[in-house]
């Protein structure tokens, strides 16, 4: 029988009740619960049976039966919760995006290395069957290439207020985008070349966001060519009112032999297969839940010593791939990436 691993949830929102029902599943101890808000982090407990719960996460880390601390906090508290735990001998599980930047990335992965504990990065839709389903077909030219990926968000201003925050978890092309970067990285198998973009507030006059004090682009147009030749388009708002009813477009792929439709990179049950007059319905097998994938494949590397499959290389280019967008936003050009990333380094 494989090791059972204790584990502290440092969170109790809607991302730790993931954790914590992730680690469940997969067959761990969730020795504790940390949140601030006792409101939220007394029933999260209660649901799953956790006697012990914290106001402090590192009063939560430095408990010696801890082995592994499962991170679901703000962008802005990655760097200094992974930094302590790693201080602390712990093993870490951070949800995505990495950092707010590269400075705060080298900070973490330098506790990491120095305590010799590992590192893993909560990129959890990218286990999609759809992914690797998609990735073959293309290798294979079922939809011949170039292709295009072309994904849609629309939204009303997210009741989660720090997601707007430019120093919380920085809008949409942060917190959402990501998962699409790298679901671009891995079924196109390139890096990007070129990154444009437009951005803008629409959410800026929105009383109930009066009280942050900078408001994060909620709003844009992302256009990502990359090496292999294909492209990556990305529209989004968060900026809509309250209770706004319009939908996202589902993700679409297409090539000159082909096209491909779903909920890409969300578990989807199946696609839509398009050649020529055909519609082919695809069905797919979903996992039951991609936070247990994704920790199964964590403690996987932890119990045989292999590096995390997802970790802090991953992490770079995806911030490097956000920060690209933002400075195409900024100052109106096109990026060239490889330039760009070296700076960062």
């Amino acid at each position: 029988m494989s090791k059972m691993w204790k584990v502290a949830v440092i969170g109790a929102g809607d991302m730790g009740r993931q954790h914590v029902r992730g680690w469940t599943l997969a067959g761990h101890e969730v020795v504790s619960v940390t949140d601030i808000d006792a409101e939220r982090v007394k029933p999260l407990a209660a649901e799953f049976g956790i006697e012990r719960t914290y106001a402090d996460y590192k009063e939560a880390v430095a408990q010696p039966e801890v082995e592994i601390v499962s991170i679901c906090l703000p962008l802005s508290l990655h760097a200094p919760v992974t930094i302590y735990a790693a201080e602390q001998g712990k093993h870490v599980f951070c949800e995505k995006p990495l950092a707010r930047n590269f400075r705060e990335a080298a900070a973490m992965e330098e506790a990491v290395n120095k305590a010799s504990v590992q590192f893993g990065l909560g990129f959890q839709r990218n286990l999609s069957r759809s992914i690797g389903v998609v990735k073959d077909w293309i290798e294979e030219g079922k939809l011949g290439r170039p292709v295009v990926c072309q994904c849609d968000s629309v939204a009303q201003i997210r009741p989660k207020r720090i997601m707007h925050d430019a120093n919380g978890n920085a809008g949409p092309l942060m917190d959402l985008g990501c998962h699409y970067y790298v679901m671009w990285q891995t079924i196109f198998q390139s890096l990007p070349k070129t990154v444009y973009a437009h951005g803008n507030v629409m959410a800026k006059d929105r009383k109930e966001l009066s009280h942050i004090e900078k408001l994060a682009i909620d709003t844009a147009a992302v256009t990502i060519e990359y090496e292999s030749g294909d492209t990556g388009i990305f529209t989004v708002t968060w900026g809509m009112a309250p209770n706004f009813k319009m939908k996202s477009y589902q993700d679409r792929i297409y090539g000159p032999n082909g096209g491909i439709e779903g909920g890409l990179n969300n578990n989807p049950k199946k696609i839509m297969l398009y050649e020529e007059d055909q519609v082919t319905e695809v069905p797919l097998e979903s996992y039951a839940s991609l936070h247990k994938a994704q920790f199964d494949l964590f403690v996987d590397a932890l119990n045989n010593g292999k590096p995390a499959p997802v970790s802090f290389q991953a992490g770079r280019e995806v911030l490097a791939t956000t920060l690209a967008i933002f400075k195409s936003i900024e100052t109106g050009e096109v990026i060239d990436f490889a330039s760009f990333y070296k700076q960062l380094v």
